[in-house]
């Protein structure tokens, strides 16, 4: 019998741990995992508009990258953890020292912002519970991306032991990580040409 994503979570037992949940096979659906303290969260694959608007930001934040010769690396949907918790930001910019050939999850402390798009099934989960997480972990900058009613980025920025807003971007504007680099944002062009 082959193992499926089903078997396996009608198989579990107990707390789920990161090991448990980076050897499950990928969902039949493309299901994203994530864990928070023991609890697996399963959420359905991203949209359309949502998939052209993080390759478009990660295009301007690699372009970012490029020009200032910033000692970071940036991908989409690449793992991230810490300890209990394993987390799958749509967008991570990471130091360059952390991801080597087969770099499965980048520590959580590595990292220096998260982007995270909102869609209909992640509004808690994006504006309250992995801010709060994020900032717990000392993660310097998180970008949220809300879809609706219009494209706007809301940059946070790590102060103590929580983010505060320092930017909501709708049109044109050079927005700075964390005294890293810069990225040229143009917050009309992330959606592309897609039609309403």
């Amino acid at each position: 019998m082959s193992v499926t994503a089903e078997t396996r979570f009608e198989d579990h037992e107990g707390p789920w741990t990161v090991a448990d949940v980076l050897a499950l096979p990928e969902h039949p659906a493309r299901a994203r995992y994530e864990l928070v303290d023991g609890v697996l969260m399963v959420s359905p694959a991203p949209s359309w508009d949502h998939q052209i608007v993080s390759c478009e930001l990660l295009r301007r934040i690699n372009s970012a990258l490029v020009r200032s010769a910033a000692a970071f690396l940036a991908a989409g949907a690449v793992m991230v953890a810490e300890k209990s918790r394993l987390f799958l930001p749509d967008i991570a910019v990471v130091d360059r020292a952390a991801v080597q050939r087969g770099t499965l999850a980048v520590p959580l402390e590595a990292v220096l912002p998260l982007v995270e798009i909102v869609s209909p099934f992640s509004r808690s989960t994006d504006r309250i519970l992995k801010p709060a997480l994020y900032a717990q972990a000392k993660v310097p900058a998180y970008w949220r991306v809300e879809l609706e009613p219009d494209v706007r980025v809301v940059v946070h920025e790590l102060a103590v032991d929580t983010y505060r807003e320092v930017a909501t971007v709708t049109g044109k504007e050079a927005v700075e990580v964390a005294g890293e680099f810069t990225v040229d944002l143009d917050v009309t062009a992330l959606l592309g040409d897609l039609a309403d």
